[in-house]
């Protein structure tokens, strides 16, 4: 019998997936086609090794024979998502022959020139974004690994070329969101595919900020930091209160950088895939916000297999209620099958242990963690 494999690459605190899949024509024949979902990690710390895309990317290329990518899925711009490709292909001179890219809607170069309040949000969070990059220049000592591979992962200049490379890897290129017609977006025929996030808007996704007053100094020279400058309170203004506020404030860039962080997993590409009675979701970083936008728009449906999100934190798989939806307490005839892809002491608490006994009460649980740099882990599925 035919069998569509899920390869799971270890490339540390990231994703790389490649999906094959046997895909049958409507007079009987059929052809081995494959969807690749993401390949990256992060550029800081343990969790990141750029030297183990060499051999990910040599597999890949392994598994296609010599014949193209049939479909590419950047779920969302953050770098342990997209870096690898363009890695690969600026420094390892390996490039792919794409015929289907499905990019996030907010990634087309126009997108902020039709969604406008989405626009105005992410210049909010960009200059929050350059607000913090000048503190933590003028204060290193505050610059832990945890915030450093945040800082690295959202570093708008960093996920922007990677982008623009991936805008150009496919001959068509679709941006998606929930309700997109897929039609001539890729070339199964058999296999079905949803997407069920994220929203088209992403104004949704970005939260409010909260207020910093870093008292950052600018640049006096080339070569020269940014320094830390101490507010005198005004006339009549207690001083114990105002230099409260100053520390409140300063103490700030944290829950604003997690926001950041949080906006962009939120606009993770959310892909279901059907195959012969087999439901597989593969949700990219998708959060809290995101799960509870799916289940508003009434997507969330029983699964075999879930890419467990973000890496195994608290906040990528949704409470009980909505993981009920997913991974209902009874399972069906099908054995259920969930795959972690993540690297510990990267992110603070990821993976997140009570959030694993959860998914491993639903369904077997497979991790790359313990494997070699660029090996993998192949679930598989027979219809």
């Amino acid at each position: 019998m035919a069998k569509l494999r899920v390869r799971v690459y270890n490339v540390r605190f990231g994703d790389a997936v490649l999906v094959t899949i046997p895909d049958r024509a409507p007079n009987g024949s059929v052809a081995k086609r494959h969807m690749l979902i993401d390949v990256g990690n992060v550029l800081s710390g343990a969790g990141g090794a750029d030297e183990l895309f060499r051999p990910v990317l040599a597999d890949i290329q392994k598994q296609l024979a010599g014949q193209p990518l049939d479909l590419y899925v950047m779920t969302h711009e953050h770098l342990d998502h997209i870096q690898g490709l363009f890695y690969g292909a600026e420094k390892l001179g390996v490039r792919f022959n794409v015929t289907h890219a499905w990019l996030t809607a907010s990634a087309a170069p126009d997108y902020y020139d039709t969604h406008p309040e989405a626009k105005r949000k992410r210049l909010q969070m960009e200059a929050a974004y350059e607000q913090i990059a000048q503190f933590l220049r003028a204060a290193p000592e505050l610059e832990t690994p945890y915030v450093r591979a945040l800082m690295h992962n959202n570093n708008p200049r960093d996920t922007g070329q990677c982008v623009d490379y991936l805008r150009s890897l496919a001959q068509k290129t679709t941006y998606v969101h929930r309700g997109v017609d897929l039609t001539g977006a890729h070339p199964f025929q058999e296999a079905q595919f949803e997407v069920w996030a994220p929203e088209e808007d992403t104004a949704d996704y970005y939260r409010g900020l909260v207020p910093m007053a870093l008292a950052v100094s600018p640049d006096s020279g080339a070569s020269a930091l940014p320094g830390l400058t101490e507010p005198l309170p005004p006339a009549g203004v207690d001083a114990g209160a105002f230099y409260n506020l100053v520390e409140m404030r300063r103490r700030g860039y944290g829950s604003n950088l997690l926001a950041i962080d949080r906006a962009a997993n939120n606009t993770s590409v959310v892909v279901s895939l059907e195959w012969r009675g087999w439901r597989l979701l593969f949700p990219g970083d998708a959060e809290y916000r995101s799960w509870k936008m799916m289940e508003q728009h009434g997507v969330l449906q029983p699964v075999q297999f879930l890419k467990i999100s973000h890496h195994g934190s608290h906040n990528g798989t949704p409470d009980v209620e909505l993981l009920d939806k997913v991974l209902p307490p009874r399972a069906g005839r099908r054995r259920r099958r969930a795959v972690l892809s993540t690297y510990p002491d990267t992110y603070g608490g990821v993976p997140d242990a009570e959030t694993l006994a959860l998914i491993q009460s639903r369904c077997a649980v497979t991790s790359v963690e313990g494997l070699t740099d660029g090996a993998y882990v192949d679930i598989e599925f027979t219809g």
